[in-house]
């Protein structure tokens, strides 16, 4: 696993908890680019969140890091979920 992260998987109810966000706020953030898509838990509708992405993106917000920044920091973590295998 890269850089020893430690997985733990949030459902829903948990990401909405930590964000503050409603359901709707949460996925326009995702189509916007400013928030990680979930992963797929196997099943038809089963899905969760990495809680290493959830925590580095509140961490940029808090930051007052920029729409383009965060949106470049989604991509990134989106882009190394390949190398944690």
């Amino acid at each position: 696993m890269a850089d020893n992260i430690q997985l733990r998987i949030l459902r829903k109810p948990e990401v909405l908890a930590l964000t503050g966000f409603k359901k709707s706020t949460l996925y326009t953030r995702i189509q916007e680019g400013l928030m990680p898509s979930p992963i797929s838990l196997g099943g038809a509708r089963a899905v969760g969140w990495i809680d290493y992405e959830i925590q580095a993106v509140l961490s940029a917000f808090c930051a007052g890091k920029s729409p383009d920044e965060i949106k470049q920091l989604v991509t990134e973590l989106v882009a190394k979920r390949s190398e944690l295998v």
